[in-house]
Formats: structure tokens, sequence, C-alpha cells
């Protein structure tokens, strides 16, 4: 410290040229004194400069790292960000797929009901045709029961009575009466005539004389064209009676109509064989 050089040095960067020349006026002792309290004082502000610079230093680096975490940080963030943007992108497309599952499901079953529905209308559409089938067929069964009793007890009165009825209608009507009278006697007159002319062709062979018709009541009278005039006028003979009879068996109910026709005081009550003649 005794070189003047390295004092000029270091008073050169320590003060100013005001505290450099006011130096130089003070005495080589207080100036020791000074300059060794400067360069403590200097050491001291150089090491908490160089503290301060530590510091600083480790600072940076800790803003570096604070830095770098937070960038790692940031990206961790951004990359959850994303993921959870896809996640979400996912659980939207996910609650979409759901909800148009559950929209197709709704709709299906919806569908299903309204088949099963239409089903069962058809069903108990088909079980009301069938119920109303099995009716009609009851209700014919009934029928043709009844209409078999019915034929029956018709046909037994028919065979008991109607057959009866009818023959002697027709034989006590009047009209066949005179025409069958009028018949007999036209052929017994026509017979009668035979039989003389026929006995007088016997007879006449032995007898010289020969005996003829004239005192027979049938002279000159053709009994065979009368005969055959009777049979003609029987045969074409019209019978009120068979025409209300055949009227009656021209119809359906023709048994009942001969009832009636037959038992006129019993009319309405049936023809089952117990209201008969």
């Amino acid at each position: 410290m005794n070189d003047p050089s390295a004092c000029r040095e270091i008073l050169r960067g320590v003060g100013t040229p005001f505290e450099t020349a006011h130096a130089r006026g003070i005495s080589r002792q207080n100036l020791q004194s000074q300059l060794a309290c400067m360069l403590v004082g200097g050491s001291i502000v150089a090491n908490a400069i160089m503290e301060d610079y530590t510091t600083l230093a480790r600072r940076e680096e800790e803003t570096i790292w604070l830095r770098a975490q937070e960038e790692a940080m940031m990206k961790t963030t951004q990359a959850a960000e994303a993921a959870n943007a896809a996640l979400v992108k996912e659980k939207t497309a996910a609650e979409a797929a759901v909800k148009e599952a559950e929209t197709r499901s709704v709709t299906a079953l919806k569908e299903a009901e309204a088949h099963a529905a239409k089903e069962l209308v058809d069903a108990n559409a088909d079980r009301t045709k069938l119920n109303k089938v099995v009716e009609e067929l009851q209700e014919a069964r009934d029928g043709l029961a009844t209409s078999l009793v019915k034929v029956t007890d018709d046909h037994a009165w028919m065979r008991q009575h109607g057959i009866r009825h009818i023959v002697e209608a027709i034989l006590n009507a009047p009209e066949n009466a005179t025409a069958v009278t009028d018949m007999n006697e036209c052929a017994r007159q026509a017979g009668f005539k035979a039989a003389y002319e026929k006995c007088l062709n016997d007879v006449n062979p032995f007898f010289s004389s020969k005996f003829t018709n004239e005192r027979s009541g049938f002279h000159g009278v053709d009994t065979e064209a009368a005969y055959d005039v009777a049979v003609d006028a029987y045969n074409n003979l019209s019978i009120p009676t068979l025409d209300r009879i055949d009227r009656c068996l021209e119809a359906e109910d023709y048994v009942d109509r001969l009832h009636m026709l037959f038992n006129p005081t019993k009319e309405g009550k049936g023809t089952s064989g117990s209201n008969v003649e």
C-alpha cells in the first residue's frame, strides 16, 4: 500500500475529482485511514454486490425454473384442456348417441305399442266376428233343428192327413162327382147298347125273322160318341178346390196352407199334427 501509483489507481476509481483533490490535501496518516475505511467499505459493498449478484443469479435461475415449470404447467394445462375438450366432445357425442338411441328406442317402443294395439284391435275384431259367426251358426243350428222338427211334423201330417184331405177334396168336389156320374152313365149306356147288339147278333142266326134294336131305348143314339165326350169332359175338368190345392203346393209353406185350407176353424194353431181333423 506504500506504492503511490497503486494508490493513484485505487483513488482514481474510488472518488470524484473533487474528492480526490480533497484527499490530496489530507495527511498521509489520515489518508491511509480514510483509504482503509474506503477499501473496507468498498470490500463490504463489493461483497454485498457479489452477494446481490449471487442472489440475483439464483433468483434468475429460480425464475428460469419457474418459467420452465410454468411452461410445463401451461403445456400440461393445455394438454389437460385439450383432453378435457376431447372428453367433452366424446361425452357430447356419447350423450347424442345415447339420446339418439333413446329416441330410437322410444320410437321403436311406440311403434311396437302401436303395432300391438293394432293387433289387439284386429284380434278383438276377429274375435267379435268369430263370436258373431258362432252366434249365427248357433242360430242356424237352432233354426235347422226347428226346421227339422217342423219338416218332420209336416211330413207326418201329410202322410197321416194331408194326402187323405187332398184325395177327399178331389173326390168330394161337386164338379168331379157330376163328371164321374155323367161318364159312368155314358159308359153304362154304351155298354148296354153294345151288349144288346151282341145279343141280337147271337140270337138272329137261330130265327128266320130278324130281331132289331128298334125297341131299344138307344135306337139311333151314338152312345160311343157320348161316352167319348164324357171322357174328354172329365179329362178337361176344372175343379176350383184342386186349383186352390195346386196354389198351396206351389208355396214353400205348402203344409201350413193346406192345413189352413182343410182346417179353417183352427187357423194359426200350427201344423204339428195335433190340430188336424
